[in-house]
């Protein structure tokens, strides 16, 4: 398709520091989905010794039943082949020699190709060794060397686990395309249901026959034909019904769709990205989790409207909370764990006594946790409040009775009388944050209208031909930093070619670590990068930038296109775009630093994700198809430190930009420099 990862640097994202200083701070590890046997003990009276809960199968199967048959397939063959070695039916060469076939056999099973290609290329393997062989560029044992290389490549690839699915949660266009597995297990299930509700009704109709003869004082077993009848079921009607081979291949077929799509499923770090990003959208827009939970997105304690109003409203379940309540405290955000764990406990006081088949979860499972979580908040009272109730609905569990001594005696002891403020966790070490998020809170994200005096809009032609018949529509945003929208910048159509040739090379986006590169907490989203020789659409846009820029973005001035899609609560925390340190990846371009920045929107969104500036105090909202621009570079070639921005969480909508970074070399005689050595 033309479309490439760069080489000398244009793949990497830039010096995404987390502040205005050159220190980098890794992200916390992402906890994988588990539920911990014994969390972890606070001596000398720990409240919990044994887990609060009976372990979850995983949401997303492994592969394990592949590796089975892998392992079982490769022990027979080997069985079968020593077997026949001896008894002197094969000699070792040709033993060998069957182990090699069985090697590429197995590369191409492990690298997942599809059952006839395999055939194919395992065929076409051989073939080229008998070719080499028959021109004497191998003999014999040469083949036989090559083949058992194979082999033993192959075996231990068939060992290694199946490719983890790609991420889901980190980008829209993932979350949709999961839309389409669930629509085929959709499927799936409504078969299960029409063949179990036709066996269902004949198991009736079994039932009302045999209990008819049961209440007719006639039907006695006098009769030797109703006697012979009653023989003939006892011995083999009632296990074929209890046993029965119609419900089993009902089951195997359900788990046969299952198993056709569990590549496509979310993973464990999938879960717990969403989690995190509802606590992110909590936090950021300050929003209500009891409103959440009901599907309400207002802020909390205030009368303004809601800041996103869905067509239709869908609640959060009991189950649901508590497993956003839960990543919350296998990470010891117990900050988080308590409103949300407090919401799951409310929704299934409600409901208790009533059973949803999909729940893991349950009124004691919350209980419990909520229980440790006030108690790692100090507040010990109300954690042995938590705990009498849980005793409540299972009086027998020895474990949460010694938590209830161990919390009266604590409290005998004065201790834990009054609990300590829960302080919000800063897990990325974000120094502006209340900056951030205000701003990402403001409606329009722009201050008060007496400091806009001098912005204004206007067409431009940049003394540009390209621009003579159709104007630049620009928007002045600031002056200081250098701020403009160009709104209409693409056309739709435009738009969806680009997100289109970007989509199938989606990868989790990263941020620069030193010369390293690597994920982080603070951005979730995905990308990719086009080259102009991708399609027309990106060699136009390119020239369009140029024009309005004007600025030279032939290689290696300017990087190629970044195409971006955010996902699930997507956001990227405040950064720069230029390097501020020369160890940067950056400047194995060899072309200077990034001296602008043009991010182009290629979708519009429902609510949040505006483009934030922090130190200058304002935000722009997304503009389908508009181009917001900016200087990153001073004239003086050093760093604007008033370009400090972020992307806004996306609070509902499916978020795509383009970015372009262009850089100072090249630029000389485009962008000089100024007289005033501090312009």
């Amino acid at each position: 398709m033309g479309t490439e990862t760069s080489r000398m640097g244009a793949g990497w994202d830039g010096d995404k520091d987390r502040q205005e200083g050159d220190q980098h701070h890794p992200a916390p590890p992402q906890p994988a989905w588990r539920i911990r046997e014994t969390p972890t003990p606070l001596p000398p009276f720990s409240p919990i010794k044994a887990g609060p809960l009976r372990p979850f199968p995983p949401l997303s199967p492994g592969g394990g039943g592949r590796m089975r048959a892998r392992e079982l397939g490769a022990l027979v063959t080997l069985g079968v082949l020593g077997a026949l070695l001896g008894r002197g039916a094969l000699g070792i060469p040709e033993v060998l020699g069957a182990l090699g076939v069985l090697g590429v056999l197995w590369v191409l099973l492990a690298l997942e190709v599809p059952g006839a290609l395999r055939a194919l290329l395992g065929l076409g393997a051989l073939g080229v060794l008998e070719v080499l062989r028959v021109l004497e560029v191998l003999g014999v044992l040469g083949e036989l060397g090559v083949l058992g290389a194979l082999g033993v490549l192959g075996a231990l690839l068939a060992l290694l686990p199946p490719p983890a699915p790609a991420e889901t949660f980190s980008a829209m266009l993932s979350v949709r395309g999961a839309l389409g597995a669930e629509r085929r297990l959709l499927r799936r299930l409504r078969s299960y249901l029409r063949e179990e509700n036709a066996r269902l009704r004949r198991l009736r109709r079994f039932y009302e026959k045999v209990q008819v003869l049961h209440q007719d004082p006639e039907a006695s077993v006098d009769n030797p034909l109703l006697a012979f009848s009653l023989i003939k079921r006892l011995h083999s009607d009632w296990l074929n019904i209890i046993y029965s081979e119609e419900a089993t291949g009902n089951a195997q077929a359900l788990h046969a769709g299952l198993r056709e799509v569990e590549q496509e499923l979310p993973g464990a770090e999938d879960l717990d990205g969403a989690a995190q990003a509802l606590m992110r959208l909590q936090d950021v827009y300050a929003l209500s989790v009891k409103g959440l939970a009901n599907g309400i997105f207002q802020r909390s304690g205030t009368d303004h409207p809601p800041l996103y109003s869905p067509g239709r409203r869908v609640s959060l379940s009991a189950d649901d909370c508590f497993h956003v309540g839960k990543v919350a405290y296998d990470t010891g955000d117990y900050y988080h764990s308590i409103t949300w764990l407090e919401e799951a406990v409310s929704l299934f006081r409600l409901s208790y006594g009533s059973w949803n088949p999909e729940d893991r979860s349950s009124l004691e499972d919350a209980l419990d946790h909520l229980a440790f979580s006030y108690f790692m908040a100090g507040n010990i009272s109300h954690a042995l409040s938590l705990s009498r109730e849980f005793l409540h609905y299972d009086p027998s569990n020895q474990r949460v009775t010694k938590n209830v001594a161990k919390y009266e005696k604590l409290l005998e002891m004065g201790t834990g009388v009054s609990a300590r403020p829960l302080r919000r966790p800063n897990s990325t070490r974000l120094q502006s944050r209340d900056a951030y998020e205000e701003l990402c809170q403001r409606p329009r994200g722009q201050p008060a209208p007496e400091r806009l005096l001098h912005l204004g809009c206007s067409y431009e032609t940049n003394s540009s031909p390209y621009l003579l018949l159709q104007p630049a529509k620009k928007e002045m945003v600031r002056i200081r930093p250098y701020v403009a929208l160009y709104h209409d910048f693409i056309s739709d159509a435009e738009a969806e070619t680009i997100k289109g040739l970007a989509g199938p090379w989606l990868q989790r986006s990263v941020v620069a670590s030193g010369e390293k590169q690597q994920k982080a907490e603070y951005r979730i989203s995905q990308s990719a990068w086009l080259k102009d020789t991708a399609d027309p659409v990106v060699r136009a846009l390119d020239q369009r930038i140029a024009a309005i820029t004007g600025l030279d973005l032939r290689p290696p001035y300017a990087e190629y296109l970044q195409v971006v899609n955010y996902g699930l609560g997507g956001h990227y925390e405040p950064h720069f775009d230029h390097a501020t340190s020369r160890k940067s990846p950056l400047y194995r371009m060899k072309s200077g630093n990034r001296i602008a920045t043009v991010m182009i929107y290629l979708s519009a969104v429902e609510a949040g994700g505006s483009t934030a500036f922090i130190y200058a105090n304002f935000s722009v909202p997304v503009v389908k198809n508009a181009a917001l621009f900016w200087w990153n570079l001073r004239k003086n070639g050093n760093g604007d430190g008033d370009t400090l921005h972020a992307g806004c969480p996306v609070l509902a909508g499916d978020k795509w930009v383009a970015n372009k970074w262009i850089h100072e070399h090249g630029q000389e005689f485009r962008r000089p420099c100024g007289a005033d050595p501090g312009d």
